[in-house]
């Protein structure tokens, strides 16, 4: 059902986010996180919205200056619960402030139960990656009914992805692909981008991405985009979120083959990797605050650092996700690896390796915005350091007083 809010704060060109690298954002891009923001230029931020406490998926609307965006927000006052989430589909329009909530639900719980994508198939229906429920759900906005369901509880083994009674499969994104047949969605703690047959219902396991707990593959990966047969694929260009890149694979020979790498020293814990028309890429890396858009033969052409725990960016000029963009091997794309050879990276690496990704990507997390993995390693090594000079003056002093 439709309802009216009051407008958003709106804000045009009273602030800005500190950019990098040389160059400007190349046209008006949204960026969820905390706050729904749209930047522009040096960094100019057009538009903010801070109604909810979470902004997860955004999609522009065709021809229209309107988005639609999933929002959270957590343990309202104004309902009697102490441990539930409210979650919307809003449609706003970022050039007027107006705003429709089009569809709300109450889900128990607080963490990993919020809906991480929402796409827009048109006026009435939408697809819902309803992490709470690990369903797949299309919902008629003008009716409030569910049109079709998927149930991970229908196609998976318990004892697969995360603990079966609480964060499961993280499921964190959907899209209908192959000419409508199929709808792929992303299971995050199974390492899974699965293929589920529209009319069976059934996961079409051969052309699914990804299998549980191999890493080389995917290790908890968001926002996976399929390029379609007409724009060089079947592919899939992923943020493959633990393994520090965004990575595409093209179908070929009836497998997935690995066809395109992207990564910088920088590159932490990525959540979304839209492929543009003109080739470059538009990445989120959440755990250093910042988007950037890279080019084709894998530079950097701007850079912004924000404080808002970025998730998703969408080119609002552009259609929504990857959808104008062609494969890597259609636009001749050159990969982007990195190796640590200064002394702070190899003692990067080093605790990296020790933790282990998910671990590290965690800590940085929950750590403040001005301690990145450098910091927090010289950290580290201080405190191993002080712990290991007092137990050895401890020992010693237990010696002399033994004499």
């Amino acid at each position: 059902m439709v309802t009216a809010a009051t407008n958003p704060v709106l804000v045009s060109g009273e602030s800005r986010y500190s950019t990098d690298g040389g160059g400007s954002v190349s046209g008006l891009t949204a960026i969820t996180g905390t706050e729904l923001v749209v930047v522009e230029g040096e960094g100019t931020i057009d538009y903010r919205d801070t109604r909810r406490d979470e902004y997860w998926d955004v999609d522009p609307v065709p021809n229209t200056s309107a988005v639609v965006v999933s929002t959270v927000v957590k343990n309202p006052d104004r309902l009697d619960c102490s441990d539930c989430t409210v979650q919307r589909i809003e449609r706003i329009d970022v050039a007027t402030g107006d705003r429709r909530v089009l569809y709300t639900e109450v889900t128990p719980g607080t963490r990993n139960v919020e809906w991480h994508d929402v796409d827009r198939i048109n006026r009435t229906h939408h697809l819902i990656a309803d992490m709470s429920q690990h369903e797949v759900e299309m919902v008629d906005v003008s009716t409030g009914t569910t049109d079709w369901e998927w149930s991970a509880y229908t196609a998976l083994s318990p004892g697969s992805g995360g603990a079966f009674d609480g964060d499961w499969t993280h499921l964190n994104d959907v899209e209908i692909v192959r000419n409508g047949q199929y709808v792929a969605a992303s299971l995050r703690n199974h390492d899974t981008v699965v293929f589920i047959n529209r009319t069976s219902g059934s996961v079409n396991e051969t052309i699914s991405l990804g299998e549980d707990d191999d890493h080389s593959i995917l290790y908890e990966q968001h926002n996976p985009d399929h390029i379609p047969a007409d724009r060089g694929g079947p592919a899939m260009i992923v943020a493959d979120s633990n393994n520090d890149r965004i990575v595409e694979y093209q179908r070929s020979d009836g497998e997935w083959v690995e066809s395109w790498v992207w990564q910088d020293d920088q590159l932490k814990w990525p959540r979304d990797a839209d492929r543009l028309p003109n080739g470059h890429t538009l990445i989120t890396d959440t755990n250093n605050n910042r988007v950037l858009e890279v080019d084709a033969r894998g530079r950097v052409q701007w850079s912004i650092f924000t404080p808002i725990n970025v998730y998703d960016a969408e080119r609002l000029s552009t259609p929504a996700e990857s959808g104008g963009g062609v494969t890597a091997a259609a636009a001749d794309l050159e990969s982007r690896t990195v190796r640590p050879e200064t002394a702070p990276e190899r003692l990067q690496a080093g605790v990296e390796a020790t933790l282990g990704p998910r671990a590290v990507n965690g800590i940085l997390w929950v750590t403040p915005s001005w301690m990145r993995l450098p910091e927090f390693a010289t950290v580290l090594l201080s405190l191993l350091s002080a712990l290991a000079l007092a137990g050895y003056e401890a020992s010693v002093r237990g010696l002399l007083s033994g004499r």
